[in-house]
């Protein structure tokens, strides 16, 4: 027993979506944005479950489902590998299972978004003022609980989807999968949605 490995750890990557079907505050984000996504979330490789379980704010909470039941409803549009582990900031994350939706978060970044397009000018980090979260929130305080390098300068309810992709993105350290890269839809058809499993990022 003493010379056991130690269980693996679980893998952390942030992706970005749309929905399938046509969402006006989709379409409302990613127009205000300038970008073809409008969500953000977490996706846990988890070895003990041998799944990939993406922990994201919905509308009913933020909650954990497995992938293959997440892309019924969305596509995903990239997937990116962080230069530095996320892992470390998982526990704090799995203490929001089950918080409400920051509709007051998400109004914040729209008002945000607005007068940044308006003035041309960056919107400076706010604090946390809600206990809900709204997407590309829960990633950024996730991140900061990660001591992800740089996170810090990141507003929790001011940066949007994009503006994190972007954060992201330019990392020397970071790996971007497209979403014809990654094929998950297609992958995930050929098991007829019945295993919430798909191929392993490396």
């Amino acid at each position: 027993m003493e010379n056991e490995a130690p269980p693996p750890k679980p893998r952390v990557f942030v992706g970005f979506s749309t929905p399938r079907l046509w969402n006006p505050l989709s379409a409302l984000i990613r127009k205000m944005s300038g970008s073809p996504f409008s969500h953000a979330w977490l996706l846990v490789e988890d070895p003990t479950f041998q799944l990939r379980l993406v922990m994201e704010a919905h509308t009913t909470g933020f909650r954990l489902i497995s992938l293959a039941r997440f892309v019924k409803d969305n596509k995903v549009l990239e997937l990116v590998v962080p230069a530095q582990s996320l892992e470390k900031g998982l526990p704090q994350t799995g203490e929001w299972l089950g918080d409400d939706y920051d509709v007051r978060g998400l109004f914040s970044i729209f008002l945000a978004t607005l007068k940044q397009l308006i003035t041309h000018k960056k919107i400076g980090r706010r604090r946390h003022t809600s206990k809900g979260l709204f997407c590309s929130e829960a990633v950024v305080r996730s991140m900061k609980a990660a001591n992800y390098p740089g996170a810090n300068k990141l507003g929790n309810e001011t940066t949007s989807p994009s503006a994190l992709f972007d954060f992201l993105k330019a990392d020397p350290g970071a790996r971007i999968f497209t979403r014809e890269e990654l094929k998950l839809w297609t992958d995930l058809k050929k098991t007829g949605l019945k295993k919430a499993r798909s191929p392993r990022v490396e």
